[in-house]
């Protein structure tokens, strides 16, 4: 069947300020049928809030938007869903403790004839057809919570589909994804392609971009720079659209050594069906780069070194001192600090101020009387800010209105205002753009010469080969080896964690 594309999806001359700054300027943007389209940005390039335009949540200062030719005008997502428009978002809002089924007509169950009583039955059936009609064969039964982030996706995408939308938005959909995972998801969107759906794709990720997008449009600083099909232009050019400049992926020597003294030992920990047998030592000023696919047992280890969870058995010892870490207390008063992997699930306060969020872990030390100090509070937040190259419009700004990369140097900047001895990052570039990426491993690298040891977790094997001293290998909870950065390469290190 040969699909016609046409031009499902028009916005012109869209503007948006929010507080004074140009969110939206002039932008023009065209999605046609049977196409999948990416958008790409630095993290405040206004990506989201022309998403959020088009999906009714923001409503524009003017401009336009045509929805199969015709004008419309969209209020909220509700409208944007009458007019065919779905979104999946980064954050999945899925409600785990219901089944597939349930979650797919959330807030449209079937009821029987026209009793209050839900048709469960007839829900099941249409939801394993939408599941099927994706090429996936799941129980439709089963509850949300015991699924994969991958089918997860999955089941949102045919929540959409539920609604009958002819565009589907989604955002940042393979952040929580190993490269098999999403690439059946990709195989999924090319099947809804080849049906004639136009999507929309943004990613971060430019392998992605190059594996999955017909036409890509770049965003900078609230303005649609460029589009182009994706056989016209490079990533090169793209990422220098992106940032307005030339960035250079190659690894920079530390300016100094670790130290030899080691300040944390892990031997033979143990935690049942996450990891088993583990031992490594940090030195001083190191920064040891944890690699391995999603799965790995990564983020379990260092949870159970930070208090989060107990290991069942194995040793920790903090400069030579066995020590037994009963919660994340224990280790903060240790010199411990963790910034998370789901940063707006566990990183930040979002409703609380960027000063707010900065000086948390100190506000027994601001306090005057009963009452915090505020110009103590406002030193330390201007020193932070200032330090990590924070950009926000002011120290009261609530952190949930700052781009993840900015969000990310805010965390980061908690802990050295607490003056922490171990960092512990999990997927610290996870969701953010190629120049704040660069940006935080600078910033890592600087943090390491001054003698900061810092653990360092990525999926990325290009970022930890970059950053990290020395890179552990970890596989399915097991202990794969150390490879040393200068002598590997990514394919080397998928080897080592496979074999």
């Amino acid at each position: 069947m040969v699909i016609v594309m046409s031009h499902v999806l028009s916005v012109e001359n869209i503007n948006k300020r929010f507080a004074g700054v140009n969110a939206l300027i002039d932008v023009n943007f065209d999605l046609l049928s049977g196409e999948i389209h990416a958008v790409v940005g630095e993290n405040g390039a206004g990506k989201s809030t022309l998403m959020n335009v088009i999906m009714g949540l923001v409503k524009p200062d003017s401009g336009e938007i045509f929805v199969n030719g015709n004008n419309v005008k969209v209020n909220s997502p509700l409208e944007a869903h009458t007019l065919g428009i779905g979104l999946v978002p980064q954050e999945l809002n899925l409600v785990p403790l219901i089944s597939v089924a349930e979650n797919i007509f959330l807030g449209r169950e079937q009821r029987v004839g026209k009793t209050f009583h839900i048709n469960n039955k007839k829900m099941q059936a249409e939801a394993k057809q939408l599941m099927e009609s994706i090429g996936v064969t799941i129980d439709v039964k089963s509850q949300v919570l015991n699924l994969s982030v991958a089918y997860q996706q999955l089941v949102q995408i045919a929540r959409a589909l539920a609604l009958g939308i002819e565009i589907l938005i989604l955002d940042e959909p393979t952040a929580s994804l190993t490269a098999q995972e999403r690439n059946s998801l990709f195989s999924v969107l090319q099947n809804l392609k080849n049906d004639g759906m136009a999507i929309i794709f943004i990613s971060h990720r430019m392998e992605e971009i190059e594996m999955i997008a017909d036409r890509v449009s770049i965003m900078r600083d609230g303005k649609l720079l460029k589009t182009a099909e994706m056989k016209d232009i490079s990533v090169d050019e793209i990422i220098r659209h992106m940032v307005g400049r030339e960035v250079v992926k190659e690894r920079v020597e530390r300016e100094s050594s670790c130290s030899s003294d080691v300040l944390l030992k892990v031997d033979k920990l143990t935690r049942s069906g996450e990891f088993s047998d583990i031992s490594f030592e940090l030195k001083q000023g190191e920064i040891l780069g944890f690699a391995g696919l999603v799965g790995a047992g990564r983020t379990e280890l260092v949870r159970s070194i930070y208090g989060v969870t107990k290991p069942n058995s194995g040793d920790i010892y903090w400069k030579g001192e066995k020590i037994q870490i009963s919660s994340t207390d224990n280790a903060i008063k240790l010199g411990m600090g963790y910034v998370p992997e789901e940063r707006r699930r566990f990183g930040i306060f979002p409703l609380l101020s960027v000063s707010d969020n900065i000086t948390m872990p100190i506000l027994n030390t601001l306090r005057k009387g009963v009452a915090i100090a505020k110009k103590k509070q406002l030193a330390v937040t201007e020193d932070s800010i200032s330090k990590m190259s924070i950009r926000t419009p002011s120290p009261n700004q609530e952190i949930r209105y700052l781009s993840g990369g900015n969000q990310q140097k805010v965390i980061i900047a908690r802990w050295l205002a607490k003056n922490v001895q171990l960092l512990i990052l999990d997927e610290p570039t996870r969701g953010i753009d190629v120049n704040a990426k660069s940006e935080i491993g600078k910033i890592i690298r600087e943090l390491a010469d001054k003698g900061l040891s810092i653990i360092f977790i990525s999926s990325e094997l290009e970022e930890v080969i970059s950053i990290a001293d020395r890179i552990m290998v970890m596989h399915e909870g097991v202990f794969k080896g150390f490879v040393l950065p200068q002598e590997t390469s990514q394919e080397d290190i998928m080897k080592r964690a496979l074999s």
